[in-house]
């Protein structure tokens, strides 16, 4: 984070001003002009003594950028009658950035979709992870190209809340994986976000880990059947989707099956699809919400 100080005079003692401008009010006083032009930039940040006495128009203020050229109703901060708020410098040379990692995502060749098949009939009901099968990083890329933005926002919000202290959030959604890997389809991935935000000069320093989860369910070889090509004698779609339809029909027509008389699939059983993985994030943004980029 860099600032620029460069030909910023000191900050104007605020409690000099109000004494000042006290006297205005009282007596008729000017304000020495030395005191109201002693602003080390264009802009400030309003600050409140955050009590029980702070005036809720000005409670509202607090955190927020304004322009010494352009004051709020009532004026700058101690102009207002017993206003005992004050005025904190505001350097303008920040670039904003949210950066998201992820953490070891993997690297093994992924499952296709004979293979999601052939678990279903015969791997017993056992669940299967994102690693097992291959497809984590597809999976995790993806979701991060789909809702990597919307977490940045998310995490923008919860820090400008806070403000300095604990961040932390919860999210999930359904998403459609149907293009990334098939058989994974609609599936579930949610997580967590648990860090920390800390305030300076009106800018927001975030930082904090992710903790993403996936959980999904192979329930229906029928759909994925008709991605897979291979319909040949002794293959996992002929054996238990072609050969029963085939066999059935030739009944109901009464030639001779080759066969059980069963329509659909047989001896198949759903099972878990389901992942966990991690990741970071770090950040810089601007406390007020209406200079920020991520809302």
């Amino acid at each position: 984070m860099n600032f620029s100080y460069a030909q910023a005079p000191m900050i104007v003692d605020q409690h000099i001003y109000r004494k000042a401008f006290q006297e205005y009010l009282r007596k008729g006083t000017p304000i020495m002009w030395s005191i109201k032009q002693e602003r080390p930039t264009t802009h400030y940040i309003w600050r409140t003594c955050r009590d029980g006495k702070v005036r809720s128009s000005h409670v509202e203020r607090e955190g927020q950028v304004f322009s010494w050229d352009d004051p709020p109703e009532g004026g700058h901060p101690g102009e207002d009658y017993n206003c005992r708020c004050t005025a904190g410098p505001f350097f303008d040379e920040v670039s904003e950035y949210i950066e998201l990692s992820i953490d070891g995502i993997g690297t093994k060749s992924g499952w296709d979709n004979n293979d999601f098949v052939n678990h279903y009939f015969n791997g017993r009901g056992r669940g299967v992870t994102l690693p097992e099968i291959g497809h984590s990083r597809k999976i995790i890329e993806a979701f991060i190209d789909l809702r990597g933005e919307a977490i940045k926002q998310q995490t923008a919000r919860a820090a400008r809340t806070s403000r300095s202290g604990s961040v932390s959030y919860n999210f999930v959604n359904t998403y459609d994986m149907t293009g990334v890997v098939f058989a994974i389809a609609d599936t579930t991935i949610g997580g967590s976000f648990s860090g920390q935000s800390s305030e300076k000069n009106g800018i927001l320093t975030i930082e904090g880990d992710l903790d993403f989860y996936l959980d999904d369910e192979f329930t229906d070889p029928l759909d994925i059947g008709i991605e897979v090509d291979d319909y040949s004698p002794g293959s996992i779609l002929y054996d238990n989707i072609h050969k029963p339809l085939h066999d059935d029909l030739r009944g109901r027509v009464g030639l001779p099956s080759n066969g059980r008389q069963r329509l659909g699939v047989r001896e198949g059983v759903p099972y878990s699809i389901t992942g966990q993985w991690s990741g970071s994030l770090e950040g810089q943004i601007y406390a007020d919400p209406a200079r920020i980029r991520y809302r």
